[in-house]
């Protein structure tokens, strides 16, 4: 039901609550009115929270798949902790995540799915979930390096390597950021993301090596809205919207 995405919403905001230098955000994903190619709904959305206390991240997220054209689903549920290893004064950015991740029945799944298709006035898809579920270990290391920048333009090398038992991401490119004042801000991103997968109802759609592109837009550090092509490593387009909220010391001087 519905009301279970709401209340793992609260209880994930209950741990995030403000604290000194805390930070709380609200993501999600969705193919809806993405000019996609592919008929078949696949990675359909995503929704994820996620808290910041004293440098260390922890998300919940959850990634839900459907298949129309075999009739199945399954959700993609992971809890993970996240870290920043180099200050914020040095070229290189690299960031750790690692947890835990459940395929089969998640917390939203197939409700929130057709919440959504309810909004829009769409059918509901309903779908058999995969009958064998399992969990695995989740890590995933994210690399910048800035290559050049000024007042305005920030240039960026991309590197990220992603394990999830079932299916290993890894991907290079470049990014940009251009600074348009009165705290707006435009991204790009271009690359190459190689994919595999050992998880049967992935393999007819997983692209193993394809280009992958971003373009998107934000104010400050409190929303971000883009669009991204080959995401998932499925070739598919989404629609990424990101919110976030900080409090406590320091919050004024980060924004």
């Amino acid at each position: 039901m519905v009301s279970r995405w709401i209340s793992a919403a609260l209880v994930l905001g209950a741990l995030s609550a403000p604290v000194p230098g805390a930070e709380i955000e609200f993501r999600h994903i969705n193919d809806q009115f993405s000019a996609s190619r592919i008929e078949d709904d696949l990675y359909t959305g995503t929704l994820g929270f996620a808290g910041t206390v004293a440098g260390w991240t922890f998300g919940l997220d959850e990634y839900m798949f459907t298949d129309k054209t075999n009739g199945l689903r399954f959700d993609e549920t992971y809890l993970t902790v996240a870290r920043e290893l180099l200050g914020p004064d040095s070229a290189w950015r690299v960031r750790v995540r690692v947890g835990a991740v459940h395929v089969g029945e998640g917390l939203y799944g197939q409700d929130l799915q057709n919440f959504v298709h309810s909004i829009f006035n769409q059918d509901e898809v309903d779908l058999p979930y995969i009958s064998d579920s399992m969990t695995d270990v989740f890590a995933d290391l994210n690399v910048s390096r800035r290559l050049y920048a000024n007042e305005r333009v920030n240039l960026n090398a991309l590197f990220e390597i992603e394990y999830a038992g079932f299916k290993e991401h890894a991907g290079i490119g470049l990014g940009a950021h251009w600074n348009l004042g009165r705290d707006f801000g435009l991204h790009a991103e271009a690359g190459v993301r190689f994919s595999d997968t050992s998880f049967a109802p992935l393999v007819p759609w997983i692209e193993e090596n394809a280009p992958t592109f971003a373009v998107g837009a934000g104010y400050k550090h409190y929303v971000d809205l883009t669009w991204a092509h080959n995401y998932f490593g499925t070739g598919d387009n989404h629609w990424i919207i990101s919110a976030r909220a900080r409090f406590g010391a320091g919050a004024k001087n980060q924004d």
